[in-house]
Parts: C-alpha cells; structure tokens; sequence
C-alpha cells in the first residue's frame, strides 16, 4: 500500500512584533526582532509520502515528508526567510495474538533555516535585536548583525499496541529530542545560541459500540522541557573565540487531557459526532539572571458537534466547537526592567495576555463531492472562529481552502 500528499498555500502573515523569523515555535527564543509591526507574504510547500507492506504477522512501513516555507516582504524592515525540514520514519507492527499488534516507530529530522534582513532607506531604522527570552536580548551582537541560520535535527521513538478491530484497549507512548544551533551568518557562521528540547507524549484509550453509537474514551498526558544556551566570546575583531556558556533559559509544559467521542447514525446518510474534552495545562517559562518567570495553569472544558449528510455523490459536514480556558494559577516576576527597556511594553503585554481566561467559539463547513474516474474527490471547506479574553481584547480568524484526493 502507498500513500502520498501534495500541499501548497499562498498567504500572509499580519501584525507580526518582535520577531522577524519563520517557525517561531520551532526557533524559540532566539529570533531576530525589530520594534516595527509587519505583515510578511508566505508561500508552504509539503510532499509526503509513504509505503507500507504485509508480511504474515509482520507489517513495516516508511514515510518521508519535505516541508519548505518562503516568507518576505517589499518594504522596511525587509526579512527574507527559507526553511527546510524533512523528516523520515520507519515503523512495524507485529501481531502478538490473533486480536492484537503492537507496533513499533523510530524517526529522524532535519531542519534549515536561512533568514536575511535588509534595509534600503538610510534613513531607516537599522538596528535589530538577537532576542533570548522573557524580553531579554544578546547585547553583544545587537545593531547590524542581519544574517542568522538555524540548523538542527530531530529523533524520535515510539511503541503502540491496538486491537485489528479498533475495539477495546489502545495504548502509545513517544519521546522526542531535538536541538537547533542559531549561528550568524553574517559574522562567518559563529554559533551563539542553542536550543536542547525533549518531549514526552502518553496515550491510553477505549473503544466500544453499544447500540447506534460507536464511542471512544481517551486520556493524554504529555511533557515538554526545551533549554536555552547562550555562547559568550572573547573581544577580537578579527577572530571569535568561545570563553564560556550558560543555560539561563528554561520552558517547561505539563499537560493532561481526558476527552470521549462519540458517533451516532441517525440513518446511514445521517450521523452525528460530538466530542467533549476536558484539558489541563500548566506552562513554565523562566530566565535565571536577571530573574523572570512567567507561570501559568489553565484548566480548559470544551465540546465540538459535527453533523454530516451522505448525498449519492457528495459529503456535506457542518460543525462548531466551544472551549473555555479558565485561569487557575498565575506567577509573574519581571526584574532589572532597565536592562532592555525597549522590550519592556512588549513583555508586559504578553504577560498579560498570557494570564488572561478566555472563550473561543468556531464553525466550519465543508462539502466533498466526487469528481471523473481519475480524480477520486475535491472539496471546499470554510472555519470561522472568534476568540474573547477576559481583559476585553478579542481576536478572530477565516479561513477557506480547497483541494483533491488522487
């Protein structure tokens, strides 16, 4: 059996602050900043593609995925990213019994990143910031330093036992590790910060029919640690020579997630999913000198309803999801504010939005039909979603996609 996808995306990034790089999520802490508000064009490319064969009681497989991502914008501030990421996994299973497999995984990554910066009005703002976390930034290298990459890799394992039916007892665990260097490329590539990230993720899970309803209880729990190191360099103006290293970054993620699906047909052409979760979440994020942390606990209920109607030739679905995240506990400690003064409205505004509880509500539809012998479907799906906080600000999104399954 093969199996592959095609995704490409054409868009824009609006409102971005303080950070001047793609994949923030990946990249964090250390991006490159600027005090002005952009909005950059984005272009995503994604292949992936797998193959996976049965042999008896033994089945493997192998997936590969490319990711690339341009970002970039025709006006001052100028930045230019590139990414790259592949990742490639190999899997088996084996069936121990005669109603159950237990599968096995290992995955390795790597990623890129090129990012430039450029100004073209003199008059211009010129200075950039090498930001390293809770609104501190690398003194040394701050002004015209507008070349940075990123390069790193990933590995990951997991184990996984289910049933061939689906129904009954299902259970997975995975660890993943990563680490990314940010070296300046406009200073002959000199590594000056690094980022250690491992991740721990547990599943232990239920299926069962009664009736007209197929059911699924599910409880998640996972733990993420990622460490940032800052590299510290001697004063030649010719040559950089390493003298030492610290680790005065720490993110911490704890998180817990209990949540039950379940379907009901109404008649063959006529079924209706909801999803009840109830999730919690607890996220750390310190500096060690001058002393900053930032900790939040959310305990986060939520409830999605999809209603789906079979047609002889199409698939209509419509659905809203509800959640609320309710604050339980908060720890703030801001410090030495005079170190980076720039960066202190930034800070305290993240802060706050960071603690504040809020409700998102959201509805999607999408209609699937079937096209000639050569293309199996298309569809078209619209999701609107809104969210409040409860510090009066708001926020919202649209989007609207289409696509074919080969």
């Amino acid at each position: 059996m093969a199996w592959g996808e095609a995704v490409y995306e054409n868009g824009s990034r609006q409102g971005i602050s303080w950070n001047l790089n793609s994949d923030y999520q990946r990249v964090f802490p250390y991006v490159i900043a600027d005090t002005a508000t952009v909005s950059m064009r984005r272009e995503y490319y994604l292949f992936r593609g797998g193959y996976a064969h049965q042999m008896n009681r033994l089945s493997i497989g192998a997936e590969m995925s490319y990711r690339s991502t341009i970002e970039y914008r025709d006006r001052d501030p100028r930045p230019k990213n590139t990414t790259l990421d592949v990742q490639l996994h190999f899997g088996g299973g084996y069936a121990v019994s005669a109603r159950r497999v237990v599968g096995l995984y290992a995955g390795v990554g790597k990623y890129t990143q090129q990012s430039d910066v450029q100004f073209m009005n003199p008059q211009g703002n010129r200075v950039l910031y090498h930001l390293t976390g809770l609104g501190m930034q690398y003194f040394r290298f701050k002004g015209l330093q507008n070349g940075v990459k990123y390069e790193g890799g990933n590995y990951s394992a997991g184990l996984s036992t289910h049933t061939k039916d689906g129904l009954g007892l299902q259970a997975s665990t995975d660890l993943e590790y990563e680490n990314i260097q940010k070296r300046l490329s406009s200073e002959r590539d000199i590594p000056i910060c690094d980022v250690f990230q491992t991740k721990w993720r547990g599943e232990l899970s239920w299926t069962g029919q009664w009736r007209q309803w197929d059911c699924k209880a599910t409880f998640s729990a996972e733990t993420t640690k990622r460490e940032g190191q800052e590299r510290y360099y001697d004063s030649g103006l010719t040559n950089y020579k390493e003298i030492a290293s610290s680790r005065p970054f720490i993110y911490q993620h704890q998180g817990m997630q209990l949540s039950l699906s379940a379907l009901y047909k109404f008649t063959p052409a006529i079924w209706l999913v909801m999803l009840p979760r109830l999730a919690y979440d607890v996220d750390n994020t310190q500096y060690l000198t001058p002393v900053r942390q930032l900790k939040t606990a959310f305990l986060v209920p939520s409830l999605k309803l999809d209603l789906s109607r079979m047609f002889s030739r199409s698939l209509l679905s419509v659905g809203f999801l509800s959640h609320v995240g309710r604050q339980v506990h908060h720890h703030f400690v801001f410090t030495e504010p005079q170190v980076f003064d720039k960066s202190v409205g930034m800070f305290r505004n993240n802060a706050f939005m960071q603690q504040a509880s809020y409700w998102d509500a959201g509805l999607h539809i999408r209609y699937d039909f079937r096209l000639v012998r050569s293309l199996t479907s298309a569809f078209m799906q619209m999701q609107l979603g809104r969210r409040w906080y409860d510090n009066h600000q708001h926020g919202h999104n649209l989007e609207i996609s289409m696509g074919v399954t080969l």
